[in-house]
């Protein structure tokens, strides 16, 4: 259950991990990186040199971030390499602030946490679709990892670290369709998880049409395979790293 004495103090709790999430280990998100690279790529396509630097950041950051996610590690192990990937390399992307907001969230208390995918339920041709986006979401709903959960008006409250966004999902879904769809990648829920780029469509045209019928869809969350379940590791965690105990 959502341990708090009211919802507005629960909303007003849960704004204090999103901004922890962000802040208590500066670093660059690789995702943000690409947006930027990839505007001023659209502004420097006739100068080669400043293409060819271009691309080569927007590299280097995919492939440290594959690097961290790629790792070998699982269980306790994996969830302290993750902070010190943070605090170390101030490195990480959506999926590992909403992991570390989900590890601040039961550190201090908060055992309804998780951090979950975003999915469309249905798209206009059928086909199921996720957001290229990790949340956390604080719950007082059963959340079985093989399901996805709708949640409307203040049923949840979403922590978004990567926006800087804390809101119950009723608001929440609504800044993404009309604030922020625009910034993310949609992507076929299948095994292969193939990215709908515009070079799977006719035109830039066809791939927003596309979108914005998606944006329309209710939206729907699903667990990601790191939530953290052993309270075990969360004792070990908060010696660990004192600094994400929230005063």
């Amino acid at each position: 259950m959502i341990n708090f004495r009211s919802r507005n103090e629960a909303l007003r709790q849960a704004d204090k991990i999103t901004r922890k999430a962000a802040s208590v280990y500066p670093h660059i998100s690789e995702s943000k990186v690409e947006i930027a690279v990839d505007k001023l790529l659209q502004n420097n396509y006739d100068n080669n040199n400043t293409m060819y630097k271009l691309c080569n950041i927007k590299l280097k950051k995919s492939l440290e971030i594959d690097n961290l996610r790629n790792s070998a590690e699982s269980g306790f192990a994996y969830y302290t390499h993750l902070i010190k990937w943070l605090k170390n390399n101030k490195l990480g992307n959506c999926y590992e602030e909403s992991i570390l907001a989900q590890m601040i969230g039961k550190i201090n208390g908060i055992k309804n946490i998780y951090a979950a995918r975003i999915f469309f339920n249905r798209n206009s041709s059928g086909a199921e679709m996720r957001l290229s986006h990790v949340i956390s979401v604080i719950t007082d709903k059963p959340f079985n990892k093989d399901a996805k959960y709708k949640f409307k008006n203040k049923e949840a409250i979403i922590i978004d670290p990567w926006l800087g966004i804390t809101e119950f999902a009723g608001e929440y879904f609504n800044k993404l369709r009309n604030d922020f769809g625009h910034i993310f990648t949609l992507i076929a829920s299948n095994e292969s998880s193939i990215p709908l780029s515009v070079s799977k469509t006719k035109s830039l045209k066809e791939y927003n049409k596309i979108r914005k019928a998606n944006f329309k869809s209710d939206f729907s969350l699903k667990l990601v395979e790191d939530n953290i379940e052993s309270d075990s590791y969360i004792i070990q965690l908060k010696k660990m790293f004192p600094e994400l105990i929230i005063k």
